[in-house]
């Protein structure tokens, strides 16, 4: 089971939206999470649950008001990664439970993103497509040693292990990256449901074709779904413009 947060630190209300969200850059600081959760049905989606739930409750906390998000980024998945770990000591049935968490925030113009897993973020900009996280993976780890290609990957065996998760390890590393965004750029930050279904070009060309983030986001779930839709799917588009909407 998958989970995501969208907020606006401004905000009082904690909201798991409809999987759609439009931010302006003049509105800051965003916060947009997805978290897929392991360890089975029941214990994976308590975990993704708690995992956003997590890092919702540390951004509107007064008392962690933050100036450099790379330290609030960490800060939060290193406590959701406690809170994880913590639970599945004490409850029944559920060791072993964990799951990923790709969080972005949004200052004006700067992006910044934290990963744990293989929830992935991409960036979309002057029609072309970037990956701006690393799949923290077995296979991704295989093609980027040069053993496998990445079509090879699709298809592995064990293309499901990741090497970290939310609850699984105490010791968290949280691998940050940054981007500057530009008027026009679409943020996708999705889960293994989608990116492993569908080829990064056909990514680009929905996410181009329409301007509205509610049908973009639509067709994305639709077309993942008809190549198989083996797994969850959750996706959080986001899209930034010089003029607040």
């Amino acid at each position: 089971e998958d989970h995501f947060l969208v907020m606006q630190t401004t905000s009082d209300s904690i909201d798991k939206l409809p999987q759609i969200f439009a931010v302006p850059t003049t509105v800051s600081p965003a916060i947009l999470m997805v978290s897929d959760g392991m360890g089975g049905a029941a214990a994976g989606e308590v975990a993704s649950l708690m995992a956003v739930n997590t890092v919702a409750e540390w951004f509107k906390s007064s008392e962690n008001e933050f100036s450099d998000p790379i330290t609030a980024i960490d800060d939060a998945l290193q406590q959701a990664n406690r809170n994880i770990i913590e639970y599945a000591k004490t409850h029944q049935g559920k060791y072993g439970m964990g799951a990923t968490g790709t969080l972005a925030v949004v200052f004006g113009k700067r992006l910044v993103i934290g990963q744990v897993g293989d929830s992935r973020a991409y960036l979309i900009r002057n029609n072309a497509i970037r990956q701006l996280t690393r799949d923290q993976s077995f296979v991704n780890q295989l093609v980027e040693a040069g053993k496998i290609t990445e079509e090879e990957a699709e298809i592995h065996p064990r293309r499901n292990i990741i090497l970290q998760a939310l609850g699984n390890e105490e010791k968290l590393d949280v691998v940050i990256s940054e981007e500057e965004l530009q008027s026009g750029d679409k943020l996708l930050l999705c889960s293994d449901g989608l990116s492993g279904m569908i080829p990064k070009n056909e990514l680009l060309e929905i996410v181009t074709a329409s301007s509205d983030i509610a049908s973009t986001t639509a067709q994305l779930i639709q077309r993942a779904n008809e190549l198989g839709g083996i797994d969850n799917i959750t996706v959080v588009c986001a899209s930034w413009n010089d003029e607040p909407a």
